[in-house]
């Protein structure tokens, strides 16, 4: 007992935290609003040490790299993980939402004014920025990303005289990881409050309208996160995976959970990789990139905003028409939403032009997920170091687990 304790101490704190701060939200009501500026502190300095662990990590990765072969192979085989893991997602939430349907007997009230459904289609830029300070900002993580690459490969072409960079790149991520570690001290304090904010705001909306759809949704993902990231892990390590997986997983998911964001749960998430043993050249590539592109998570709301919306107006969402699409504009826009600057509307939008719901469908469109948005962050942020595992296994070898742990 005593072991299990040192080993899991800490998400022990974790999750009591949360578990008292949604009990205090649940009696406060909305008045555990008072409690924002405390819980804002922890992801506040979370957000600090994204920035500045993203690029000395990638760096340092990347610019150590002998074969720009592996680069390649380790972006494509993150493409098509991204897609084919976007897709099952989806369908975990269409089966469900086909059988049972998400919005019967739900009576919403459409009449509410939307003022600002504008959002940014510009999806090439989100890889660059025009001002070199834009890049130091968790808004622009893909610019950073882009930058930090061929940043990297000029390195590898300077030779001799790159190497202190890396030496210099190396020795900053070691000491960022340090900070995130000093910072996780204050987690409980910060994750209970923003939990206790949570459940005070939108605790009494799972017992109204929506409720069916959402205790739908809460089934959903908790198969989803089970089985997707065991299957993830052991496909990725086999049976040791699985372990080494479920071992460190408590951390990035509750903080995900407390947060409701990737960028601000990505320190934790990239930590975790480390632990896991996941190669240095494939965790800070994979897990940063994933944190604006891999959303598994998102995809599963998506589908559930259709399949109610398509409830609610009367359409038919059974149709192979309807499915085929729910799945491509889920998968395209929880990919670009997290990236493109200023794109807050952007899946509503592209739910609205492909099915015809009327615009002041909106205001339940962002109802539905902002109450989802934690546990599909959850989702989204564990996913990551369950997809770096299959890279690390597709680029290193079945055995690379073996060789992390002998190195």
């Amino acid at each position: 007992m005593k072991n299990i304790w040192n080993t899991y101490k800490s998400s022990f704190l974790l999750l009591g935290a949360m578990v008292a701060g949604g009990i205090a939200g649940a009696f406060w009501g909305e008045g555990a609003s008072v409690l924002q500026p405390v819980a804002d502190i922890f992801p506040n300095l979370l957000y600090c040490c994204v920035v500045p662990l993203i690029f000395c990590s990638l760096t340092s990765a990347i610019a150590k790299m002998e074969d720009l072969a592996k680069l390649r192979k380790i972006l494509v085989t993150f493409l098509a993980g991204t897609i084919i893991t976007g897709v099952i997602a989806c369908l975990f939430m269409m089966i469900p939402a086909l059988i049972f349907d998400p919005g019967k007997g739900a009576v919403l009230d459409l009449t509410e004014d939307v003022t600002n459904a504008s959002a940014s289609l510009n999806i090439l830029g989100m890889f660059t920025v025009n001002d070199f300070p834009l890049l130091f900002s968790k808004s622009n993580l893909m610019s950073l990303i882009v930058f930090t690459v061929i940043f990297s490969i000029a390195i590898i072409m300077a030779g001799e005289k790159g190497r202190p960079v890396v030496y210099a790149m190396d020795c900053m991520t070691e000491v960022i990881v340090k900070v995130v570690g000093i910072v996780m001290k204050l987690a409980p304090l910060g994750l209970g409050c923003y939990f206790a904010i949570l459940i005070g705001q939108y605790g009494q909306e799972v017992v109204g309208p929506l409720s069916r759809g959402i205790i739908m949704y809460l089934l959903v993902v908790l198969v989803y996160y089970v089985v997707s990231q065991t299957a993830m892990a052991y496909i990725g390590g086999g049976a040791e995976g699985v372990k080494v997986w479920w071992k460190g997983a408590a951390a990035p998911t509750l903080t995900a959970l407390g947060t409701c964001s990737s960028a601000a749960s990505l320190p934790v998430n990239m930590i975790h990789a480390k632990e896991i043993g996941i190669p240095d050249e494939i965790a800070d590539i994979a897990v940063p990139l994933g944190a604006n592109l891999h959303k598994d998570g998102a995809c599963i709301i998506q589908i559930l905003k259709i399949a109610l919306l398509c409830s609610v107006f009367g359409i038919d969402y059974g149709t192979p028409r309807n499915l085929i699409m729910s799945v491509v504009v889920a998968v395209i826009a929880s990919v670009v939403m997290g990236g493109i600057p200023a794109g807050g509307y952007v899946a509503e939008i592209f739910i609205i032009s492909v099915f015809g719901f009327p615009t002041v469908s909106i205001p339940i469109m962002v109802l539905i997920g902002t109450i989802t948005d934690a546990p599909a962050t959850a989702i989204n942020v564990t996913g990551d170091t369950g997809l770096a595992m299959i890279i690390a296994r597709a680029v290193e070898g079945k055995d690379w687990i073996k060789k992390s742990a002998g190195a």
